[in-house]
């Protein structure tokens, strides 16, 4: 077995006393090593709901003590702090002094969690109570075909206690602790905002919630009928709300019982409640007689998903390109995010893609499924959510991000649009191995985030599309145009083109 050649990403200024790499076969085993005897905490997330698919690892030393950041510029600060009956707790501030009046956010982490190093929300965690444990650690990637060796490089910089890990595409980066990225999780629910409401629903329950309370609906005189979707966690039936045909989301049956997926679905249900515009998905209600039986009453979009519409394309050789109808349906979209982004807190859709753009039998696109979606508040945010395909660059490396990732989604879709296929399959059907096998979803994000594959274009579209498209799939987020940008575009290539 032999070491690939480190990716090099943009240079940072690092504070840290020892750069150098490694190869090794386990990063925990790493992490551990580099700590020694001294108390860690460790948080692994990943792509997927599994646990199987890594993004980043972070690495905290768990002292007690208000520890530094990777970027001195990035004001995120961490105390880590592990308890004796196993649990640990992770508190990050936006102050050096780590003071109370600046605290950004709080997680707690039961004993069974991190004990067993259970995969919660995209998220494993470990610590040095564990770390006499031998054998493999529960990280190996879900991509067993992605060529990624059990021997990795690992470029590591130490500054003291503070270590963190960063991986990425299977390049293990350990830097020191609390580079930007080092701050959210999908399970901290990535915003004060956010966080705040899930933390109210769980104490004082769902009854007693403002926003859910004003839109609760009789249980009884929700009817379900046909399964249309099922997910992970949760599943979506065609149904009837007084006379009227609706969608109803639910839990799946295994998740009603887990306080958290309860708590997510709820905050889901809050933040759809709150948003009123035409072009996204309306909200009817939420009912439950138990939390058991709690379900989201929405609008019944019959025209099925955008990216079910597409896939006809693809099967019915539709002419690639930009006609009025797709024109629409971005347009639409982009009044939807347009809205958003104005709104006060600003939100952030964070998951844009083909299968959360919603058609009625009228033809009109919906954007739907706020699932984490976050309310942004004065600070950029970080953690790898979102799927994979649509994620802006910045988003996958972890770094700070804005609202400009969704821009990059939308430029995606904008892509699917055109040419009808999923992001990137050209690129992957074009690129393949010795034994036949289409290149790694890993090793194609590397390259997107890297900006050496870009979203694809065909020559049959309108200029104006094509360089709208491809500013909003920018590198850089601050060459992306904002939602207001791009819709103006959009209603002239419309007036110009197609009217």
């Amino acid at each position: 077995m032999s070491c690939s050649t480190s990716i090099t990403f943009d240079a940072r200024v690092v504070n840290a006393d020892v750069v150098k790499s490694e190869c090794v076969t386990d990063f925990v085993q790493a992490m551990r090593e580099k700590f020694e005897d001294l108390p860690y905490l460790l948080q692994v997330f990943y792509a997927d709901e599994e646990c199987t698919d890594l993004t980043i690892g972070l690495g905290y030393p768990a002292a007690g003590t208000c520890d530094g950041a990777y970027n001195e510029s990035d004001g995120i600060y961490a105390v880590a702090t592990l308890h004796k009956n196993g649990s640990a707790l992770l508190q990050q501030y936006l102050d050096r002094a780590c003071t109370s009046k600046n605290l950004y956010m709080t997680e707690y982490v039961d004993e069974n969690t991190v004990e067993r190093n259970l995969c919660r929300n995209r998220v494993r965690w470990f610590s040095s109570n564990d770390g006499s444990n031998n054998g493999t650690t529960k990280l190996s990637s879900g991509e067993d075909n992605a060529g990624i060796s059990t021997g990795e490089i690992l470029e590591i910089a130490l500054g003291g206690f503070a270590v963190a890990i960063t991986i990425f595409a299977g390049i293990l980066v350990l830097m020191r602790r609390s580079r930007r990225h080092a701050t959210d999780a999908y399970q901290l629910k990535t915003s004060m905002s956010s966080a705040t409401s899930s933390l109210s629903l769980a104490q004082k329950g769902v009854w007693n919630d403002d926003v859910i309370t004003a839109k609760r609906i009789p249980r009884d005189k929700v009817l379900i009928d046909e399964l249309v979707s099922k997910g992970s966690y949760g599943e979506v039936y065609t149904g009837t709300y007084n006379n009227r045909q609706v969608a109803v989301k639910m839990l799946l049956p295994t998740a009603r019982d887990k306080l958290h997926r309860v708590n997510e679905f709820l905050v889901e249900a809050k933040m759809t409640a709150t948003l009123e515009h035409p072009h996204i998905v309306g909200f009817v209600g939420v009912a439950w007689d138990s939390l058991s039986d709690l379900c989201v009453v929405l609008e019944y979009m019959d025209g099925g998903e955008l990216r079910a519409l597409l896939d006809k394309y693809v099967e019915s050789d539709h002419a690639v390109g930009f006609d009025c109808l797709k024109v629409t349906f971005a347009l639409q979209v982009c009044h939807a995010l347009a809205y958003l982004h104005s709104s006060t807190p600003m939100i952030i859709h964070r998951d844009l893609k083909s299968r959360n753009i919603l058609l009625n039998s009228s033809m009109q696109a919906k954007l739907a499924d706020f699932g984490i979606s976050r309310a942004h508040l004065d600070r950029t945010m970080t953690a790898g959510v979102g799927t994979s395909l649509w994620m802006a660059p910045e988003v996958m490396l972890g770094e700070r991000y804005d609202e400009k990732v969704d821009i990059f989604s939308f430029g995606v879709v904008l892509s699917e649009l055109d040419v009808h296929t999923l992001p990137y399959h050209k690129v992957k059907k074009e690129n393949v191995d010795s034994n036949g096998r289409e290149m790694a979803n890993s090793t194609l994000l590397q390259k997107v985030a890297l900006g050496t594959v870009q979203a694809e274009f065909s020559d049959s579209s309108p200029k104006g599309m094509t360089e709208l498209g491809r500013a909003c799939i920018a590198i850089d987020p601050t060459q992306r145009p904002t939602a207001a940008e791009a819709l103006y575009k959009l209603q002239l290539i419309l007036k110009r083109n197609f009217s």
